[in-house]
């Protein structure tokens, strides 16, 4: 870890990722999507379809559910379900993953500049940010309505690095997905794959470099 931590350092901008990398929060997720899921009929989803689904938009994720399971219910109606009982019911309970917080804090402090780039809408990631005091180390958070394609497109992680006023290869991006992954690799800056709040990998990956996933994300 100490190696990985040294080449971390040699970064000017890095861009977090919320849901699974700085927030505990992925856990909330599944279970609004199991909550919603079955009001409309449908069976639990298991954990590894909604570990594949992970990063991708509300909306995308409602369509795919209802295209496997041939659902009658539109995607605004579970998508808009969905939110709300997270919001209401799930997201407050979410909490940071400790070692990433520090790791953004003391990045920041450090003179680094920081953004958050996350397919949640601003009001959920706002909430969640400062509630467990984390925006005043960032200085850009980019959230899902403010693009027009999300992850695994690379538009999120670009409009994040301008607004951090930095180009792209001066980028360090951490994410939990393998959608986030795809989408760093999609913007032509290095990763750092985490996964229950801990490094998921021994280096840092290069745009350039095939991310292989490990079996629990399988």
């Amino acid at each position: 870890m100490h190696n990985l931590l040294n080449q971390i350092s040699l970064y000017p901008a890095f861009i977090f990722d919320m849901d699974g990398t700085l927030i505990n929060s992925e856990i909330w997720h599944h279970k609004a999507w199991n909550h919603m899921v079955q009001e409309f009929g449908c069976p639990p989803l298991s954990d590894e379809t909604l570990i594949a689904y992970g990063g991708l938009p509300t909306e995308v994720i409602s369509q795919k559910v209802i295209d496997t399971h041939n659902l009658s219910a539109s995607v605004e109606q579970m998508s808009k379900r969905k939110t709300a009982l997270y919001l209401n019911e799930y997201m407050p309970k979410a909490e940071p993953f400790p070692f990433f917080a520090d790791l953004l804090k003391e990045l920041s402090a450090s003179g680094k500049r920081i953004a958050v780039a996350t397919s949640s809408h601003q009001k959920e990631a706002r909430y969640l940010l400062e509630k467990n005091g984390l925006m005043p180390y960032i200085h850009a958070l980019v959230t899902g309505e403010m693009v027009q394609k999300g992850k695994p497109n690379p538009d999120i992680y670009l409009l994040a690095a301008h607004k951090l006023n930095v180009e792209a290869h001066d980028c360090l991006v951490f994410e939990d997905t393998i959608v986030g992954m795809a989408g760093c690799k999609n913007a032509h800056m290095s990763g750092i794959k985490v996964f229950d709040g801990a490094f998921d990998c021994d280096h840092i990956i290069s745009p350039d470099e095939l991310y292989e996933p490990r079996e629990h994300l399988l």
